[in-house]
């Protein structure tokens, strides 16, 4: 994929506003330009990079329980512990509901990695084309009954 208009403006806008390096804004810009959504979904106040709806935040919180519990179910014990700090620091804050989660608050959060934090912007990105993340389905292929047998599509609600 080249570089273009709307990866450059987005990795700036992304930066600027989580105050990170240039490559991991770069990295989530690409992901995003990849997917083929339009700009102004990423750039929204309540999209995955800027105040996260109520209703947004707990599928989030969900989606990480869910890899959770697939991970747990293929055997990956250190993914599966990870992904429930996760999930239960997001069902924290969504009870707590004293402030909107942001991305740049979350990213900072104790247990989120890169990885966890691009999960969170795959998830956003496939509630836009109404998939499953790739993490999702590899979970499902390699084992992943249960979690196949209730997994949603994800949706991000502004």
């Amino acid at each position: 994929m080249s570089f273009n208009t709307n990866i450059n403006k987005l990795a700036h806008k992304i930066k600027a506003d989580q105050n990170i390096s240039w490559g991991a804004a770069l990295k989530m810009a690409y992901a995003y330009d990849k997917a083929a959504l339009p700009v102004e979904a990423a750039t929204a106040p309540s999209s995955v990079f800027g105040a996260w709806s109520v209703p947004a935040l707990r599928a989030v919180a969900g989606h990480f329980w869910g890899l959770a519990k697939a991970s747990q179910e293929t055997g990956d014990a250190g993914r599966s512990i990870a992904f429930f700090k996760v999930a239960n620091a997001l069902y924290a804050h969504y009870e707590s509901a004293s402030v909107p989660m942001t991305f740049r608050a979350f990213i900072r959060a104790k247990g989120v990695s890169y990885s966890v934090a691009k999960e969170t912007v795959d998830f956003f990105i496939a509630s836009g084309r109404g998939e499953l993340t790739t993490r999702s389905q590899d979970l499902i292929t390699t084992g992943a009954t249960n979690y196949a047998a209730r997994i949603k599509a994800p949706v991000w609600t502004f």
